[in-house]
């Protein structure tokens, strides 16, 4: 039983370690980090991509699942090669894609708050406010992508980092705690060994 606690205790450690590396490296290198995750993505599509292409050669029918197959293989084998070819364009790319999207609903709000302007509701106000609120985050992420992106990866990396060296200084009390039972318990067996050895000697 011992031996299984400690197999766990250092698994707990390995991986509390590794935690708070990954969170190091995501502090310090950000946008390298999130051009490695775009291309395991990347990587990840074009084997997705290459296997249903292979799929189709080995298996072709002539049915349209079996054409669907063709085209989404190519598509996934073509956007993965991209992804690998411009990681860093990516990385950026797609917390702009993702501004204008919230630019876009921003200026759908404001349209709905001139629509409650007009029929005199009396928080329209608020709504404009709103409205403006998530036209200004949508062009943040448009406008400052790069440096939106590096905060965001770092968050995460502090987050990582906390989480390791957290697990790591708990493990290390649980692992103190356990001894100083142990030690305690066998102080005891001792103390009640002694007594009951000293009572032995007495009642002869």
């Amino acid at each position: 039983m011992n031996g299984f606690f400690k197999k766990i205790k250092i698994n707990s450690l390995v991986n509390a370690v590794v935690y708070a590396v990954l969170g190091l490296v995501l502090i310090l290198w950000p946008v390298t980090s999130a051009s490695m995750l775009c291309l395991a993505l990347g990587a990840v599509l074009l084997l997705c991509g290459i296997i249903d292409v292979i799929l189709f050669l080995t298996h072709r029918d002539g049915s349209l699942y079996s054409g669907g197959m063709l085209v989404l293989g190519i598509i996934l084998a073509a956007l993965g090669a991209w992804i690998i070819a411009s990681p860093q364009l990516v990385a950026v790319l797609v917390p702009r894609v993702i501004g204008v999207l919230i630019c876009i609903h921003g200026l759908g709000d404001i349209g709905d708050t001139i629509t409650l302007r007009r029929a005199a509701y009396p928080r329209w106000t608020a709504a404009l406010i709103l409205g403006l609120v998530t036209l200004a985050l949508g062009a943040v992420l448009v406008f400052y992508s790069f440096t939106v992106l590096s905060t965001i990866v770092r968050i995460i990396g502090f987050f990582l980092l906390y989480d390791g060296l957290s697990d790591i200084w708990i493990t290390a009390q649980v692992s103190k705690a356990a001894k100083q039972a142990a030690k305690d318990a066998e102080a005891q067996a001792n103390a009640v060994d002694a007594d009951f050895t000293e009572e032995t000697k007495s009642n002869e």
